[in-house]
């Protein structure tokens, strides 16, 4: 967990504490096996205090133009890439046995680079807290935080979860 207090955090009193309260949270979602554990989080989170979250799930940067298909059957996968992710995002919001009552929700499908994506939206929406799940890669540094992760983290503009 990446709390970054500063004087625009708002606080509650919970059994005599104050605690830091999080009005906007996004909720990066790679779709993975891991991301139903990242979204009961959030969604808990945001239940508690009544709160808005953005579930939002980016498609990786297209590949390269040697790489893509003919011209009139890209426009078709890209609708369908989007139109599976969207269906699984639905699948992941139902399943996750989250009471969502009084929770402002939505959902957003972009594409380019993750990290990338993610903080565009953070900004732009002004989200207190950022949730993402951390996922292993190449590097020994990435084998505990993903890449994805870990530039969120250094670069996010509000708190940032990381769910393992």
């Amino acid at each position: 967990l990446f709390l970054q207090a500063d004087s625009s955090e708002s606080t509650q009193s919970f059994g005599g504490r104050s605690i830091m309260t999080f009005r906007r949270i996004l909720c990066a979602v790679d779709l993975s096996q891991d991301s139903p554990r990242t979204f009961r989080i959030a969604a808990e989170m945001a239940r508690q205090f009544r709160q808005s979250l953005k579930v939002l799930h980016v498609l990786e940067a297209l590949p390269s133009l040697s790489e893509l298909p003919p011209v009139k059957d890209l426009s078709s996968r890209i609708v369908s890439m989007e139109e599976k992710a969207m269906a699984a995002m639905q699948v992941l919001i139902k399943s996750s046995a989250v009471d969502l009552d009084g929770i402002t929700l939505s959902t957003e499908i972009d594409a380019g680079e993750p990290f990338v994506e993610i903080l565009n939206h953070a900004r732009q929406w002004e989200a207190d807290l950022i949730v993402l799940g951390a996922k292993g890669t190449a590097t020994i540094e990435e084998v505990f935080v993903g890449r994805t992760a870990d530039h969120v983290m250094r670069e996010a503009p509000c708190s940032v979860l990381i769910v393992r």
